[in-house]
């Protein structure tokens, strides 16, 4: 997800998660079903933006098989967590060509974490550094280590840096529209979130995974 303010000639109703369905019902069918990949329609909108699943559901947007199964899925799942769906756009600046990825908001932890929803998963990483911190007698003290573990202090600016990039949205739209998740940190949501930094692409993911798992044994046999 690119996580960047729009630009000055963006057309800023696409935001309006109230009166887009318009707008993004024309997008998509130019997207999907006349397979238009470039041109003024594809300038004027935001790198990312939120629509309502029932603005896309029963609309013929697609023509390929696959395109309306990737669309209904994520309709259903948008509609299940009682979101949006999240359109981003990419380009391919020496083709000029753009491409589409939708993805069900609010991010929740469960989901794969990928490109788009990257600083999401970090905002909620950096939400539960600050829990422990706080609250140390409950998973251990990872800002503690970082006295001794330059290695482990490195990746904690690292996450709260990528955590930031969702700053830019938020100045556009609400939290509960972007993530979710229990800010008390019962056990259920910390082992999800412990799965998805585990199972991350990057590699220093795995070894801040290991770091915590460090910590909280540390806290359990203290």
């Amino acid at each position: 997800m690119s996580n960047s303010p729009a630009g000055a000639s963006v057309n800023l109703d696409y935001y309006r998660t109230d009166h887009n369905q318009d707008l993004v019902l024309k997008l998509l069918t130019a997207y999907y079903r006349a397979h238009h990949h470039s041109g003024k329609l594809f300038d004027d909108f935001p790198s990312f933006f939120l629509v309502k699943p029932e603005a896309l559901s029963g609309a013929n947007l697609a023509t390929r098989a696959s395109d309306k199964l990737i669309l209904e899925d994520c309709i259903q799942r948008a509609t299940d967590r009682s979101g949006y769906i999240g359109i981003t756009k990419h380009r391919n600046p020496k083709l000029q060509y753009y491409w589409l990825e939708l993805v069900p908001m609010p991010f929740i932890l469960g989901d794969p974490v990928v490109e788009n929803n990257k600083a999401q998963f970090f905002y909620m990483l950096s939400h539960f550094v600050e829990y422990a911190k706080l609250n140390p007698k409950m998973y251990g003290d990872l800002m503690a280590e970082c006295n001794s573990d330059k290695d482990l202090a490195l990746m904690l600016k690292e996450i709260i840096k990528q955590g930031n990039k969702l700053q830019s949205l938020l100045d556009i739209y609400s939290e509960e529209h972007l993530v979710s998740f229990n800010r008390n940190w019962p056990p259920a949501e910390v082992k999800k979130l412990l799965a998805a930094l585990k199972e991350n692409d990057l590699e220093w993911c795995e070894l801040f995974f290991e770091c915590m798992i460090y910590v909280m044994g540390r806290k359990s046999k203290g």
